[in-house]
């Protein structure tokens, strides 16, 4: 008969065995993958929170790979789910490219199949490449198309991410041979939102010539960037879906209905803005998928840094030129504020009303025009920072006989309350208001230019005003269609300088645009970042209406002044006969530096200092002995 203890002993070792088949039917957390780029940080979040939330525990593995290293590591079990895209998967199985969303679903669902993995649901965004241009520049010049910029045979500087450069079906050798474009990868970037931000950075610059970079990227639209048409279909659809192993889906059926809820889950739109918190702002990537999975999660920033502070921005400034300057200016200067970029007729509207922090404007929106006396008075807003210049163009028909600004003759100046209407109305009044008559529009932005454009060439009216920076491509534009450039030559009579001294007479050299053999005279005004003016007697900003403003309507600090001129590399100093706060001004050089002594100024202070006690100690003490021997 066995000894007691020997049964005490294989009960203890038939439990051991239970608890450890127990253990083997546990299954360990799901790994969720990523690629090597901000977006798949979100979609990686995205999976793993959703997973969460059915119960599945589920882990981020970080590492970011390729396409290829990601189909790997899926293959060999180091990741069990992560986010890719049709077109990759295509690419990577010699498919040729598809370029709607459902149809590259199947293709990529198929190529798959053989491999014993899943792809799917579409989760509702597609994240295609797209290869972009700096607005005014050679390359957006219209007709905005890939085959046409291959056609002119321009030499192009092109930059891109590492990995599309080795991409060996849809990356950048592939794109040249197909359209034949004259292109070297000058610039490459990691896929980082570091590389990516010396990636748009540097197109802004004028750097390269063309960036390639994804349609969600939030830069496209806050840069006004132009997309040139892939007119020879030569990129695929990449729309979004989680991929997986087949006998993981019939392993664990919950994973099927968590993957399932996430179909059009996520829109073009809404990821491009969690793309802007995580690139922008520096939001953590769990966050913002977590507010957008539960929009009633209270933001993860609270206070000033929450808030974003807007600017506002004429509809005729090209974006990508002074404006997309300042953007980038405010952005180094405020980092973590979220900057809100608004296109107005008139950027002073919104800024005077507490809408928006700051304004970019020319110097004749800083005035207002007392028509009884023909003089300038100063507006309610004052200039910051200088950020270029604006001159005034005067366009007409070939055809044009005599002088443009002459008697009888009507001249279209664009939309009532912009900036080219402002400025011609103080032109007006110092070159004899009676000899020509300025004829606004009711319509808004380029569109309002095109039309009263149209109207040169019909006849209906003699010319057209057009204030906007030098180069500006509307103005090519413009003479590309049949109208040519005229003189604005007689501002320096009459006293004009001193009536008007924000108008500067200048010149506009031969060869600026296409056709213009000659110098043109013209007159012109700094372009700055302007701020309301903070009126102190003014209750009811604060007390009444106007305190939803708050925070964007409060003066501004003569520190802040000096970061935006740090951070716009500000060489030059804003026009004195801009209004303007004491503050915007840089004062002299001793000023700047505070008290300015040396260490030695400073001691030889305060020994002189020191001698003063002593002295003063002597003659207090021998006082006193006088009064005692008294």
């Amino acid at each position: 008969m066995m000894p007691r203890s020997h049964h005490a002993i294989r009960a203890l070792a038939l439990l051991a065995a239970l608890a450890l088949g127990g253990c083997g039917e546990i299954d360990p957390p799901l790994v969720v993958g990523t690629k090597d780029f901000a977006e798949q940080q979100l979609t990686a979040q995205l999976l793993a929170q959703t997973l969460r939330a059915h119960d599945i525990p589920a882990e981020v593995d970080d590492t970011g790979r390729d396409s290829l290293g990601a189909i790997g590591a899926l293959w060999v079990g180091e990741i069990d789910v992560y986010v890719d895209y049709t077109g990759s998967i295509l690419a990577l199985s010699g498919h040729p490219p598809v370029h709607e969303d459902p149809t590259s679903f199947v293709a990529a669902r198929e190529a798959l199949a053989p491999f014993e993995l899943s792809i799917g649901p579409l989760l509702g965004f597609s994240n295609d490449y797209v290869v972009l241009a700096r607005p005014g520049s050679r390359a957006a010049a219209a007709p905005a198309r890939l085959s046409a910029l291959a056609d002119s045979g321009q030499a192009l500087r092109m930059g891109m991410t590492d990995e599309f450069r080795a991409r060996p079906v849809d990356g950048f050798e592939p794109l040249t041979r197909r359209y034949g474009l004259r292109a070297q990868p000058t610039l490459l970037v990691p896929s980082s939102p570091e590389g990516k931000d010396r990636l748009y950075a540097a197109l802004l610059d004028g750097d390269i010539d063309l960036a390639v970079g994804f349609s969600t990227d939030p830069q496209i639209a806050e840069f006004g960037l132009v997309r040139l048409a892939d007119d020879r279909d030569f990129f695929p659809a990449y729309a979004a879906a989680p991929i997986t192993r087949q006998g993981l889906l019939t392993r664990r059926p919950d994973l099927a209905q968590a993957l399932a809820s996430l179909e059009d889950r996520v829109s073009t739109e809404a990821m491009r803005g969690m793309l802007a918190e995580v690139t922008t702002l520096g939001a953590d990537p769990f966050d913002v998928v977590a507010r957008f999975l539960d929009p009633t999660l209270p933001p993860a920033t609270e206070g000033t840094l929450a808030r974003p502070f807007g600017i506002a921005v004429g509809r005729l400034d090209a974006v990508a030129g002074q404006a997309a300057d300042v953007v980038l200016g405010l952005r180094k200067a405020f980092p973590g504020r979220r900057i809100e970029v608004r296109r107005v007729t008139d950027p002073l509207a919104p800024l005077l009303v507490g809408q928006v922090r700051y304004a970019l404007v020319t110097g004749p929106a800083l005035f207002t025009l007392d028509t009884a006396r023909g003089k300038p008075q100063r507006g309610d807003a004052d200039a910051l920072v200088p950020v270029g210049f604006d001159t005034l163009h005067l366009l007409t028909r070939p055809d044009a006989d005599g002088e443009v600004w002459g008697p009888e003759a009507r001249i279209g100046v664009g939309p009532t309350d912009g900036i080219t209407a402002r400025t011609a109305a103080f032109v007006a009044s110092g070159v004899e208001p009676a000899r020509a008559a300025l004829v606004p529009t009711d319509s808004e932005g380029l569109a309002a230019f095109r039309a009263q454009a149209a109207q040169v060439r019909d006849g209906e009216l003699d010319a057209l005003l057009v204030m906007a920076e030098t180069g500006h491509p509307l103005i090519g534009e413009l003479l590309a269609d049949g109208l040519r450039l005229a003189a604005v030559d007689s501002w320096e009579v009459q006293g004009n300088r001193l009536a008007f001294p924000f108008l500067q007479p200048v010149t506009i050299p031969a060869g600026t645009y296409a056709g213009q053999s000659a110098p043109l005279a013209s007159v012109g005004s700094q372009v700055v970042l302007a701020a309301a003016r903070s009126d102190p007697t003014d209750a009811v900003g604060v007390v009444g209406p106007g305190s939803a403003a708050i925070g964007q309507n409060l003066p501004v600090a003569a520190g802040t002044v000096a970061r935006l001129r740090g951070a716009l590399d500000v060489t030059v100093r804003l026009d004195p006969s801009l209004p303007t706060s004491m503050i915007a001004f840089e004062p002299p050089a001793e000023r700047r530096e505070g008290i300015g002594l040396s260490p030695t100024v400073s001691l030889v202070n305060l020994g002189v200092i020191a001698a003063l006690v002593l002295i003063l100690r002597l003659y207090l003490s021998r006082a006193s002995g006088c009064d005692t021997e008294r």
